[in-house]
């Protein structure tokens, strides 16, 4: 199975991507702003078989995806996207998920094999939204249902606005009638509406005077009890949530039962704030990687900030980023002065196997043949499978300058698999990384600059220690094995001991050629409507971060985009260039090139019409290997992939508020290598949410897909019904959901949700879902669950 599609549609602020998968139902998106964080969680058909997941991203015109890891808790597992990542027109993203088998698959499938990413469109803030000023409630207010308010101001509006057209909507529901205007004032309280806590979505359409939208403004709103809300009228106050799953997989025939408990607490006195988090699961195992999340966050307003237990500190890309670390992590930020640092576990230590003993004489050779206790086993050597060493970092950044317009910093990293966490292990490792950036703003930030640059000393080997004065005369020097001044390397031993073990494993061996060296440099510019980028990257063969594993490495090139600005953030014409190459220390047969187009252009109107962002991409990659050379044409890389992506949202009454989504995506590869590893991807997919009314909701999604890879076929069509019902005053809500697909992927999906508000605060949930293949089985997920709000 090589392909697969994505399917988007827009509802109120988030988005729903769905597609057929063995692992993942659908993945839900928070509305993406731009410059600020999106969360990406993925709902699992079940983490039995899943090891870890991972979320690979990047922005417009870029061809490297930034990976970072996915946090699994029971069925789900989600992530952010930085804000800083999140630029219109649109990010591309896919999922990797490592099965227990060893084996990799994607979502959607295939992305290695040509599949398009997913896309996600960015919206741009508005400056007319500095013209409408919401007076009620403020950004972080929490009503209670007695004094819920919102006001909108129309004092700084434009002539142009008719505020009597203004349309309210409240969940989707069109509020207007009981709203009142008085002079530049809308008011709407709960003296004409109904109101119970819970989040609700506010939108305000504004009109002109000719009956065209003129803006439109979404304000999402936390009301909270009034019982909640005395609590928080204390100095101390806190708050917090319980919630516990048992579920029963059957898959294959095989059941598995799995039960978790995860909690959230935050309390907070004056300045000084406290957030405790922890999740507990059956999937915890001692030979696996940790499923149990612990951590607790103190913080002191902007001052600082303590991290015990697992964390995912945020350092220079180069150093540290994405990696959950188990331990402690902090910052102290004085504003000329701040200190940034972390200390813990990263991998945990996982005992290999003793499959085979041999003598000395009879050992094969293999990298998973090792010495072992003899006294203990009988023979020297066995044949294992490998475990997995503990690995630890220590990370520190101290900084100055406060970031707004100025910061430069120097970051030190140090990382150490354990040898003696595990007996069945091989060659254990070493890392070591020095840095430096800045950044600098200038002109309200309409010019940013930031740069950093990193170097790193590894070694694979540490099990012998440090380099003994006997040793180094015995492999360095003329006719040994390194030919090497053995004075030069006892120099170097004294001096780099400081840091790193000292052997003859320790790399990189050509610091002359930058092997190890990793460099970016980023420039915006911000002036009339246009949004002007360029950045450079450099990242040697060798460069390697125990705290970032998913560089990109070999490889240097710049990137220029262009993104101009128009009818006040409402069409936007975005082009990028790259241009990037591999073999910097000619380590490869033929250097590869890689030159990227992208464009796009965006509407997003504030009138009653659809939003509109059609894209095209090109993508070639070339090693100037000519096919008819026969000692080297099997190396040969020459593949141009184009693609053109039409996606169109509208909302719309008729009979009912719904809306509807349309996407269209055409792919095409053409390899000119000997492989001729063409692909042709069509995708088309139509969504329609409607909103009947307060209680219900309704979901009709139908998407097609065909792809043809090396003259092989495979085409399906997938259709989703959802619907979503709320009874007896809002506690029962009901969801049934049904998916078949049919084609080369046949499969019929049911899903049945139930969640019951049973005593104040106090939730029990339901799930029961059915997946059957037909002509091959039926597996089913049947659970409960419950929680509890303080």
């Amino acid at each position: 199975m090589y392909k697969k599609y994505f399917i988007a549609f827009f509802l109120s602020a988030s988005f729903i991507y769905a597609q057929v998968s063995n692992y993942i139902t659908d993945v839900r998106i928070s509305e993406a702003v731009e410059n600020s964080p999106v969360n990406i969680t993925a709902n699992l058909v079940s983490s039995d078989n899943i090891s870890s997941m991972e979320i690979a991203y990047r922005q417009f015109g870029k061809d490297e995806f930034i990976v970072k890891e996915m946090e699994v808790k029971g069925n789900t597992a989600s992530a952010d996207i930085s804000g800083e990542s999140v630029l219109s027109p649109y990010i591309e993203y896919y999922i990797i998920i490592y099965l227990k088998d060893g084996s990799v698959e994607t979502y959607p499938q295939g992305v290695p094999d040509g599949t398009p990413p997913l896309q996600i469109a960015v919206r741009a803030p508005s400056e007319k939204s500095k013209e409408i000023l919401v007076l009620s409630p403020a950004p972080d207010e929490k009503p209670t249902p007695e004094n819920f308010l919102v006001s909108l101001s129309f004092m700084k509006a434009s002539d142009k606005i008719d505020i009597k057209k203004t349309k309210l909507f409240l969940n989707n529901e069109d509020v207007t009638s009981k709203a009142l205007i008085a002079g530049d004032l809308i008011i709407l309280s709960t003296a004409n509406i109904e109101i119970n806590p819970g989040l609700y979505s506010f939108k305000a359409e504004i009109y002109d005077k000719e009956g065209n939208i003129y803006h439109t403004l979404v304000r999402n709103i936390r009301v909270i009890s009034s019982e909640r809300m005395a609590q928080l009228e204390n100095q101390f106050k806190y708050r917090g949530n319980i919630s516990a799953e048992t579920r029963s997989e059957n898959v294959s025939e095989t059941n598995t039962q799995y039960s978790n408990v995860n909690a959230k607490i935050n309390a907070s006195y004056g300045a000084l704030n406290i957030d405790g988090r922890f999740y507990v699961t059956s999937e915890e195992k001692s030979n696996l990687q940790p499923y149990n999340r612990y951590s607790l966050k103190i913080a002191g307003g902007d001052i600082f900030e303590i991290h015990l237990g697992d964390a995912y500190p945020r350092f220079p890309s180069l150093i540290l980023n994405g990696k959950r670390v188990r331990g402690i992590s902090g910052e102290i930020n004085l504003g000329f002065f701040n200190l940034q640092t972390s200390f813990g576990e990263i991998t945990r230590g996982i005992e290999g196997k003793l499959l085979e003993t041999y003598q000395k004489e009879n050992a094969p050779l293999g990298s998973n043949v090792i010495l072992i206790d003899e006294l203990r086993y009988g023979n020297p050597y066995g044949r294992v499978e490998l475990g997995t060493f503990k690995r630890e970092i220590f990370s520190v950044r101290p900084s100055f300058g406060r970031g707004e317009n100025f910061q430069l910093g120097f970051s030190y990293l140090h990382g150490k698999d354990d040898p003696g966490s595990i007996e069945f292990g091989s060659r254990p490792k070493e890392n070591a990384v020095f840095g430096a950036d800045l950044m600098f703003a200038l002109d309200n930030k309409n010019i940013t600059f930031n740069s950093q640059v990193a170097f790193s000393m590894n070694n694979n080997d540490i099990s012998a220690g440090e380099i003994e004065d006997s040793r180094i005369d015995s492999v360095f020097g003329p006719g040994k094995s390194i030919d090497v001044d053995p004075d030069q390397i006892r120099t170097i031993r004294d001096i780099l001991g400081n840091f790193i073990t000292v052997n003859e494993y320790l790399g990189p061996l050509n610091p002359q050629e930058f092997a190890s060296l990793a460099a970016e440099t980023n420039l915006s510019v911000n002036y009339f409507y246009n949004t002007l980028k360029a950045s450079y990257i450099y990242r040697g063969n060798d460069f390697q971060s125990f705290g970032q594993n998913y560089l990109r490495t070999d490889i240097r090139g710049f990137n220029i985009s262009d993104r101009v600005r128009l009818l006040d953030n409402q069409l936007f014409i975005s082009l990028g260039l790259e241009k990037l190459e591999d073999n910097l220390q000619n380590t490869k047969i033929a250097t590869t090139s890689f030159d990227n187009i992208s464009t796009s252009i965006s509407y997003f109107p504030r009138i009653d019409f659809p939003r509109i962002t059609l894209s095209y991409n090109q993508y070639k990659k070339n090693n100037g290997i000519d096919i008819n050379d026969t000692l080297y044409n099997r190396y040969m890389i020459n593949d141009k992939t184009n693609r053109i992506s039409l996606g169109v949202s509208y909302s719309f009454d008729l009979y009912v508020r719904n809306s509807v989504s349309f996407t269209l995506v055409n792919q095409k590869r053409e390899d000119e290598s000997l492989f001729k590893n063409d692909l042709t991807y069509n995708s088309v997919s139509l969504s329609v949410n409607s909103f009947w009314n307060r209680n219900l909701t309704s979901l009709i999604q139908i998407l097609f897909n065909s792809t043809e890879l090396q003259s092989v076929t495979y085409d399906y069509v997938s259709f989703l019904g959802r619907i979503k019902y709320k009874m007896l005053e809002d506690r029962l809500q009901f969801t049934f959901s049904y998916n078949p697909s049919f084609g080369d992927f046949k499969r019929h999906y049911v899903e049945l949700l139930a969640d019951y508000n049973l005593i104040a605060n106090l939730f029990v949930g339901l799930q029961a879902r059915f997946f059957h293949y037909p002509g091959k089985y039926t597996n089913s997920i049947t659970g409960l669950s419950a929680r509890f709000s303080f």
